[in-house]
């Protein structure tokens, strides 16, 4: 065999052997992006990690990446995260009475308003 043939199947196998360290990096960056896409930047106004240009939004995107590294979970990153920084920094609160507040008001504020001028009018079309 010769010496180019021999360089091109030691170059062929180690590509080959490279390929599924090259996927699990790439799993690993992509999973680190959609953990940071999920939380919100603590100094950035409206923006996620992800997004966020911020110094401390650059030191915790690099402490995801290495917390997956070590084997957490997204679910044991998140809640690392919310406890270091409270609920604020998600993107979707978890659903608590007080979080369920927030969506419910909204409704009842409609309803309420809705009822006020369906009595208005009722009002009115006795006075007529």
């Amino acid at each position: 065999m010769s010496h180019h043939k021999r360089l091109s199947l030691l170059l062929a196998l180690a590509l080959l052997l490279s390929l599924p360290l090259a996927s699990a990096e790439q799993n690993l960056i992509r999973l680190s992006n959609d953990i940071a896409k999920a939380l919100r930047c603590p100094a950035a106004i409206n923006q996620s990690l992800y997004e966020s240009e911020a110094p401390i939004a650059a030191e915790l995107k690099a402490q995801i990446y290495q917390m997956l590294q070590q084997g957490q979970s997204q679910e044991q990153i998140i809640d690392f995260m919310v406890q270091r920084y409270g609920e604020r920094i998600r993107y979707q609160p978890a659903l608590t009475p007080a979080t369920a507040l927030l969506w419910i008001a909204p409704v009842l504020l409609v309803l309420g308003c809705g009822s006020l001028l369906v009595l208005g009018r009722r009002q009115g079309e006795k006075t007529a």
